[in-house]
């Protein structure tokens, strides 16, 4: 009796068991089939981040149109990115993160490794910005070198007309001492862009792993001008920072990890970051676009200046010493000008990087 009726258990034992491995070979083809992203319903669960309409910091004649990058149109500045992330041992590890994850039931596998492709995105942003703002600061730096050139050369003119003109009792103290000021001003113009420069190829070498030997945009094109480029708020939901975030976050949720919750709320801070990074980052380019745009009115106001004392210097209306001085004047001009641009390209490649890609 025992034995038929062990007989008629097996049949539904191995009914049982092949329902269950049914339901299971469903829910692993469910999951297979479903899109590897971290949307669906565990994400849907998280706290909806309000966002603005638009950023209040945009200007109005911002740009409308794909994404750019740090390089901001420069061939040589986008090499060294390039070479920056081919350096980077920091990237190095966050790639080997990613390729070290392999997909697992339930998708964990595929979410972890999204959330760390996000994340390697991310660096590769920071990396560039770092790159971008090291190479406009050498650059910067040459350019000061050049103008301390000049304004030395200028200064030793001066020097030898006070002192001719003071021999002939027709100069003054003054005058001495203003050319003096010049000739020590570009001795520490000079230090100064010397020390400026050197740290900012020493910078590049520990990102690129090369030395750079000049900081010019290219022999035969100058930088190419860059605009302010417009984006929306509901964008950065999908900056490589706040996506890493959401993809944990959800994670967690459909597990019910206990760091759930904690989870949700680094979602909600990135997601408010962000935009706070953006706004300040869309006021500094502005600010810096209105200084650069001061700087070169200003710079071309002293140029005109300069050529209508050289007009004069011509006619014989007045001496020469005279021009050095109004020249003094147009180098400081250019000077600011110079500081404006450097503020100003690093400013747009940390609007690159606020905005995402």
């Amino acid at each position: 009796m025992r034995f038929f009726t062990g007989m008629g258990r097996k049949p539904l034992a191995r009914a049982a068991l092949g329902g269950m491995m049914i339901l299971i070979s469903g829910a692993a083809c469910g999951q297979a089939g479903a899109p590897a992203t971290e949307t669906g319903t565990a994400a849907n669960r998280l706290p909806v981040v309000a966002l603005p309409a638009s950023f209040r910091n945009q200007p109005a004649d911002a740009i409308t149109s794909k994404a750019r990058d740090a390089a901001l149109g420069e061939a040589p500045l986008a090499r060294l990115i390039t070479l920056t992330l081919h350096h980077s041992p920091a990237r190095a590890q966050a790639l080997a993160r990613v390729n070290a994850v392999r997909p697992g039931f339930m998708r964990t596998g595929e979410a972890e490794k999204r959330a760390l492709e996000a994340e390697l995105a991310r660096l590769d942003e920071l990396l560039a910005e770092e790159t971008a703002h090291a190479w406009f600061d050498g650059r910067a730096a040459d350019a000061r070198l050049s103008i301390a050139r000049v304004i030395d050369a200028l200064a030793t003119h001066g020097l030898q007309l006070v002192n001719q003109r003071l021999a002939a009792g027709l100069a003054t103290q003054a005058e001495l001492e203003r050319i003096h000021e010049a000739a020590i001003k570009s001795r520490t113009l000079a230090a100064r862009a010397a020390q400026e420069r050197s740290a900012a190829v020493a910078r590049l070498a520990a990102l690129t792993g090369e030395q750079v030997a000049s900081f010019a945009a290219g022999a035969d094109a100058a930088p190419t001008p860059y605009g302010i480029r417009a984006g929306t708020p509901a964008a950065l939901q999908e900056r490589a920072d706040v996506r890493a975030a959401r993809i944990r976050a959800a994670l967690a949720l459909e597990h019910r990890d206990a760091s759930a919750v904690e989870l949700a709320a680094a979602h909600r801070e990135s997601v408010q970051k962000a935009l706070e990074e953006t706004e300040n980052a869309y006021a500094a380019a502005v600010n810096a676009r209105a200084q650069r745009s001061g700087t070169l009115d200003l710079a071309a106001t002293a140029s005109r200046q300069s050529a209508a004392v050289l007009t004069q210097l011509e006619a014989g209306r007045i001496g020469r010493l005279q021009h050095i001085e109004v020249q003094l004047s147009e180098q400081d001009a250019h000077l600011r000008v110079i500081e404006a641009e450097a503020l100003h390209a690093k400013a747009l490649a940390t609007l690159e990087r606020a905005l995402g890609r």
